[in-house]
């Protein structure tokens, strides 16, 4: 209601006057209706229109005037209004239910049904209402079914507005819900699932959300009754709740999972609603995301493929039109869930086979829906993909020339997935590449979106290619571009615009013939102003700064100032996308300019952070739902209920304005040096204002400008005499806690990642005061992660071991044992606190059931902490060597070369602690000497092989009884020569040499063997000068024992220039 002043009517003195008050609010004449508005602002400051305005409400001959009654004092009151009122309370909870049931008119029951809700707010918590359930109770026993109704949306409201009162009595609201759930109206059913789910998120004891876990199958149940009665769409707010159910941290659903998606996806399939079908497949999706290998074990991994690769042949009216939601996007959406969550091996061949079947079909549908599943999968299986990349390539641009747009257009989106991923391979196909995007740019009469499309993919392809590759499409290209920039499209002139950025990125200095002609024209576009040209200026402007960081400073330093200018003027426009691509205008301007872009460093670091500290964009808002009129500012009676309602919206060009600007912070202490000195503590402060920014994407940039921070403290103020200069102790004092914060709370993996590498950064470089200024954050942070308890691993599986199959965590465990690695290197013996922590952490990703690149990663890391360690693993090795020796029998290569890798750490730092285990440890390395024919030429076998010989070589080296054994002796030498990891060439071949010299009938066999050894050894470049001059008088005395015939022997094995290495050698 309006606060304006104004002229005003009267005061009511009585009924009749305040009734007309009320109808003028609603009159057609402005000035009438601010009058009235204005009355009952005044009306409302006198205590006694609380009775007034119920008396209207329940006696007023005119509905409109008794809905506007509610309507206002549902509005207007406020805790204090009602304490005002204590006397009339019970009066107005009276007449409030007797209205409920004597009210005819549903829009009047529904404003009398939502007064009494803020009436209950008001009353219920102190228990000062205590007939309001039982009356619930009594009208949703009505026969009448609107009396049901409005039983069951009071109820259902007074969950979301009292909802710790309401679970305090789950019982009672069980029982209600479960009537409501029954009840034969879809209007009551609907108000029931409402129900449900406003009060999911007040659940709090084991007992309540026993209670309330009970109604998942009468909500199932109720749900599944309506679709198969044909009313899919009123099946809708069924579909809502399930939704909001898969996404609650209170693990509701858990017993039900399993049949929900496969009800979900009967839904999907059988929806003629675009819409509900999308909902139904959203709770499927949320299912795959959270709890993949539920759906692996239940086996619905091909049930939801099939109904992904059914949305994806579903004809649509306009399959051209980008903002809309289409079957499409629904089923790609649904399989790049599959491919990020699911092993790989459930999916790639079904995925690929389908594709390959529906891309020969017969209907552009079906070819559009093959090249649709390779974008989808091309990220999550790149490495897959690069197998049968030829074949893609083929099929790809064989549809270019498809007699269907849609389906063309597919093959461009697959095309720029296939050159966006499938890297360094694709760029082998660089001829027919640009040849065929190039013909179909020129093609007359071509679809514009097929145009955009295959832009968007030249330049993708463009920016990834190598310079000297490059090259020789500069002229062609910019001659391409030249043409489309001066053209009418002004779609076709901004995806110009970025192909003549894509081959400055790729040209650099090459480039430099066509930077006049292309400033000119940038410059030109960046002038605009007119509002049809904001988003050709924004690509204009970052066009310009990927031509600076091209062509260097020399070439770009005449044009700065004037570009300046221009990108001053940018944040006048009042233009997200325009913002955003100024701050990576400076980005660039950074990397150009290096130091000299400190001199502008007061302005533009300016402007960054006042687009971070702004609030513009974003919006705190109560859920928005049709009970919104139920929600008031007054409304939150304590901080939780406030921030249980409360919801972000963020406006996407916001978020990418100040992901931009904290990306440029990121460069500018980059590339300026000292320069950037003065602004470190503002940028610090900055960086923890938004560690908690609602979007990864700005939290991404902070862990990108604190990495930046800790690299430039070490530039400026290295360490001296081990320890932390000042100036870097206020750098990293400040920048590394937030970092050790981020790991902790970060609930994005990447973000937790890129937090993880900055202080692998901070420790590298600082080393122990770096570990010392932190206190115990390190091993606290490394103690959660490790466990995988993390916010960003959060999983709410009722099982742990419903992890046993999932794929290796790329993202962010690999970053977090280099942090580990880096932590012992920096520790030495002082790590063995840390070690005792975590190792059992790091162990249980040895376990059989993990992926191989986690045994892999464990066991490899065991080895790396270890070495750093040194003896003070001797106590622990009656732990850790059965678990490495059993290693040594994985299935996976990578595990087995790790352990190798291990047992010899073990032996050199474990001594006679290790003895024990010598004999069984060599045992299980002989097996891995045997180097199958398929293996050879191997680099992951061979390396292995060879990690094993120098194992055998330390274990010998700890114990030289071994060393005498002929069977050890003789396992050691099959080992050589080694064929692919010559940094053990430093242990084995000394070893030879010392067991040469010490002599023995064992190694006397191996003399001509030892000498080709040699002989292979002094044309191997990757092994030392040391190792090989050792060699020498070895080769000499072995020459001199064998004999002419026996070094004849071993020449004829050689190779040509080996031959004449050794003879060089013997002289």
């Amino acid at each position: 209601m309006s606060t304006n002043k104004g002229p005003s009517l009267p005061l009511p003195k009585n009924k009749q006057e305040l009734e007309q008050v009320l109808l003028a609010m609603l009159d057609p004449d402005n000035n009438r209706r601010q009058a009235a508005a204005n009355c009952l602002e005044a009306f409302f400051k006198v205590p006694a229109c609380v009775q007034a305005m119920m008396q209207q409400m329940s006696d007023s001959n005119e509905p409109t005037a008794r809905q506007m009654a509610a309507v206002l004092l549902r509005k207007k009151l406020s805790a204090l209004l009602w304490r005002q009122n204590e006397k009339h309370w019970s009066t107005v909870q009276e007449t409030l239910l007797r209205r409920l049931v004597a009210e005819n008119v549903w829009p009047v029951q529904k404003a009398v049904a939502a007064l009494a809700c803020r009436v209950a707010k008001l009353s219920v918590p102190d228990g000062r209402w205590p007939q309001l359930v039982p009356f619930l109770t009594s009208l949703i026993q009505k026969p009448n079914e609107k009396m049901r109704t409005v039983g069951m949306l009071l109820f259902r409201a007074m969950g979301e507005n009292l909802g710790q009162t309401m679970v305090q009595s789950i019982n009672v609201f069980a029982q209600v819900v479960s009537a409501g759930l029954k009840d034969p109206s879809v209007r009551v059913r609907a108000e029931a699932f409402r129900a449900m789910e406003g009060v999911v998120c007040y659940l709090d004891t084991k007992e309540q959300v026993t209670t309330y876990q009970k109604l998942i199958p009468l909500a199932v149940n109720s749900a599944q009754q309506i679709f198969k009665k044909g009313n899919v769409e009123e099946a809708n707010p069924a579909l809502e709740l399930f939704n909001h159910l898969a996404d609650s941290p209170v693990p509701v659903l858990e017993p039900y999972l399993v049949p929900l998606v496969k009800f979900l996806l009967e839904v999907s399939v059988k929806a003629d609603n675009l819409a509900i079908a999308d909902t139904a497949m959203r709770f499927v999706q949320s299912v795959v995301e959270a709890k993949p290998q539920r759906i692996v074990r239940a086996q619905l991994v091909p049930d939801v493929l099939k109904v992904a690769f059914s949305f994806l042949v579903k004809p649509d009216d306009n399959p051209f039109l980008v903002d809309e939601n289409t079957p499409q996007k629904t089923g790609v959406a649904m399989i790049a869930a599959m491919v990020e969550s699911i092993p790989y091996k459930h999916l790639y061949r079904p995925c690929l086979q389908t594709s390959v079947k529906l891309i020969k079909g017969q209907s552009p549908h079906q070819r559009r829906a093959g090249l649709a599943i390779i974008a989808a999968i091309a990220e999550g299986f790149s490495l897959l993909l690069r197998e049968c990349l030829p074949q893609l390539l083929d099929a790809s641009l064989g549809l270019l020339r498809d007699n269907h747009p849609m389906v063309r257009v597919a093959a461009c989106v697959c095309l720029l997935q296939l050159c966006d991923h499938i890297q360094p391979d694709i760029r082998n196909h660089h001829e027919r590449l640009i040849k065929a995007m190039v013909q179909t740019l020129d093609r007359q009469g071509e679809h514009p979106m097929v145009r955009v499309r295959m832009t968007s993919a030249l330049c993708a392809f463009v920016e990834s290619l190598d310079k000297e590759v490059a090259q020789q499409y500069v002229k062609p290209l910019m001659t391409k571009f030249g043409q489309m920039v001066n053209g009418r499209d002004m779609e076709m002139r901004k995806m110009a615009v970025g192909g003549i950025q894509a081959v400055a990125i790729a040209a650099e200095e090459k480039f430099l013939p066509y930077l006049n002609d292309a400033m000119r024209a940038m410059v030109f576009f960046m002038s605009q102003t007119q509002d049809e040209m904001l988003e050709l200026r924004a690509a204009a402007t970052d066009c310009v700064g990927c031509i600076a960081a091209a062509v260097g400073a020399n070439a770009f330093g005449p044009m700065v100032a004037r570009v300046l200018t221009l990108a001053d003027q940018n944040f006048k426009l009042n233009f997200y996308a325009l913002n955003e691509s100024t701050f990576r205008l400076y980005a660039n301007l950074a990397n150009c300019l290096g130091p000299k872009f400190a001199q502008i460093l007061p302005k533009v670091h300016g402007y960054a952070i006042k687009s971070l500290e702004s609030m513009d964009g974003v919006e705190i808002r109560a859920p928005s739902n049709d009970m919104s009129a139920f929600h008031r500012e007054d409304a939150f009676e304590n901080e939780d209920d406030l921030l249980r309602q409360m919801e972000y919206s963020i406006r996407s060009g916001a978020v990418d304005e100040k992901a931009a600007a904290i990306q440029a912070i990121a460069s500018f202490a980059e590339f300026t040096g000292s320069g950037f000195l003065p602004f470190m503590p503002k940028t610090i402060e900055i960086c923890k204002d938004c560690l908690e920014y609602p979007h990864e994407w700005v939290r991404h940039g902070v862990a990108a400008v604190l990495h930046e921070l800790i690299k430039s403290a070490h530039k400026l103020f290295p360490n001296k005499g081990g320890q932390m200069q000042q100036g870097a102790k206020a750098i990293v004092g400040g920048a590394l806690p937030l970092v050790l914060e981020m790991m902790k709370l970060e609930p994005d993996k990447q973000c937790c990642a890129e937090a993880a590498e900055a202080a692998t950064c901070a420790v590298k470089n600082f080393g122990m005061p770096a570990l010392q200024a932190a206190g115990g954050a390190f091993a606290e942070v490394l103690d959660i992660l490790l466990q995988e308890k993390g916010p960003c691993q959060a999983y709410h599986g009722s099982e742990e071991d419903e992890k046993d199959e999932a794929d290796h965590d790329e993202v962010l465990i690999d970053r977090v044992t280099d942090l580990l690695s880096a932590i012992a290197k920096a520790s030495g013996p002082g790590f063995e606190p840390l070690f005792r922590r975590v190792t059992p952490h790091l162990l249980k990703f040895n376990q059989p059931h993990r992926a191989a690149p986690d045994r892999v990663m464990a066991i490899g890391t065991l080895g790396d902490i270890v070495e750093e360690m040194g003896p003070r693993v001797k106590p622990y090795l009656k732990d850790l060597f059965p678990v490495v020796i059993k290693a040594l029998t994985d299935q996976e290569c990578g595990v087995r070369r790790n352990a190798a890798y291990t047992v010899g750490v073990f032996a050199i730092h474990g001594k006679e602690a290790a003895r024990p285990y010598a004999k069984p440890a060599i045992t299980a390395l002989s097996r891995l000497l045997e180097l199958r024919a398929e293996h050879k030429g191997d680099d992951g076998y061979e390396a292995c092989r060879d990690n094993a010989c120098s194992a055998i070589s330390k274990l010998m080296g700890q114990d030289v009884s071994l060393a005498r054994e002929p069977k050890v002796v003789n396992l050691f030498m099959t080992g050589l020569p080694l064929l692919n990891d010559q940094e053990e060439a430093k242990e084995v071949y000394p070893r030879m040499a010392q067991l040469l010299r010490q002599g023995g009938e064992a190694m006397k066999a191996h003399h001509p063997h030892a000498l080709f050894i040699c002989a292979r050894v002094f044309m191997t470049p990757d092994v030392s000068e040391d190792v090989k001059r050792g060699l020498v008088p070895i080769a000499k005395t072995l020459a001199a024992q064998i004999g002419k015939p026996g070094v004849s022997s071993v020449m004829n094995k050689l190779t040509e220039s080996e031959r004449a290495t050794l003879a060089k050698v013997l002289g």
